[in-house]
């Protein structure tokens, strides 16, 4: 393990983003919005114009969150380089988006590793890949840990935390204090499944949306009626687990367990094997065209993003009001 200190998250001047898709070009627009500079790869033909065009779309949510201060992107402060390699050197710290295919991140990471000091922390994206796997492609092991946002990354305010079998404690501690300069909400996965945490509840949710699809028990815009006006409000404010509490009244959650405890158990066991069959993918695109009327993608996150943004300023001022600080 490096006895080398690490570059304290106010002190990081530049970061290397490897991979610039719509995940990498929205975390560079949050690293250049807190005034860093991006050294970029992306083997993608058309990637650097790509990013430069996410980068400007995600400029004015970010202005509105006051994340970013100035009216335009600092897109002087972005240059592409023709590899990882020449990226982690040049950089303060290492952040990698490439797709979620084993080989392929195994290859960019080995290359990263070789190439940047082993004071250098390497920071992942990876959305299911359990960091233990990443660092067997790796000599200094102990700097890789995984931070992984949510779609839109430079909004969403969460961030999964990950340590494999061999990052350092003080890697992790790094990542949350970097996550938290960033203006993120990161959360500390202390035990590592494929996935790892919010995906699993997530996709537990859409599984049973499908399911429910499957089952004729309503139409694709009522299922999603019923996450938005019923469920999403109050998760907006509150977890499913204190949902849960004060759905028991006075009795808390102890309450809504003895009252209900039989039925809550019927109603969460899976009643419908969902299997992504081609006659599913085409079943699930029909709903989509349906619920989308549609328009065009860009559109739909365009209205996204310019929503998001009021919802995120409601949250941060009922956080605020919160009867305990509970952050």
């Amino acid at each position: 393990m490096t006895t080398k200190p690490y570059l304290s998250p106010q002190d990081v001047r530049s970061v290397a983003v490897i991979g610039a898709g719509a995940v990498g070009a929205n975390w560079a627009a949050l690293f250049l919005a807190r005034g860093m500079n991006v050294v970029a790869y992306d083997r993608a033909d058309g990637a650097e114009e790509r990013a430069r065009n996410l980068i400007s779309a995600a400029w004015p949510p970010l202005h509105a969150l006051g994340l970013a201060t100035s009216d335009a992107p600092p897109l002087q402060n972005l240059r592409f380089v023709g590899s990882p390699a020449e990226a982690a050197r040049a950089a303060d710290v290492v952040q990698e988006n490439v797709p979620e295919q084993p080989m392929l991140k195994a290859g960019i990471l080995e290359e990263l590793d070789a190439a940047a000091s082993p004071d250098k922390i390497i920071l992942s994206s990876t959305g299911g890949i359990p960091p233990t796997q990443l660092q067997a492609h790796c000599r200094a092991p102990q700097r890789l840990v995984v931070m992984h946002p949510f779609n839109p990354s430079h909004l969403i305010p969460l961030v999964e935390v990950v340590g494999g079998e061999l990052t350092s404690e003080a890697v992790i501690e790094w990542a949350m204090g970097f996550a938290k300069y960033l203006g993120k909400q990161p959360i500390r996965i202390t035990a590592e499944a494929t996935g790892h945490l919010t995906n699993r509840l997530q996709f537990a949710l859409v599984r049973e949306a499908v399911a429910c699809l499957l089952d004729g028990m309503a139409s694709p815009a009522d299922i999603d009626s019923a996450v938005r006006y019923g469920l999403g409000p109050r998760w907006t404010l509150m977890g499913p687990l204190l949902t849960l509490h004060l759905a028991g009244g006075a009795g808390g959650m102890k309450g809504i367990l003895d009252h209900a405890g039989n039925a809550i158990q019927e109603w969460w066991t899976p009643r419908t094997d969902v299997n992504i069959t081609p006659a599913l993918k085409q079943r699930l695109a029909e709903a989509a065209s349906e619920l989308s009327h549609g328009a065009p993608i860009g559109e739909w996150e365009a209205w996204r993003d310019r929503h998001l943004v009021e919802l995120l300023q409601l949250q941060t001022t009922s956080r605020a009001l919160e009867p305990r600080d509970n952050r």
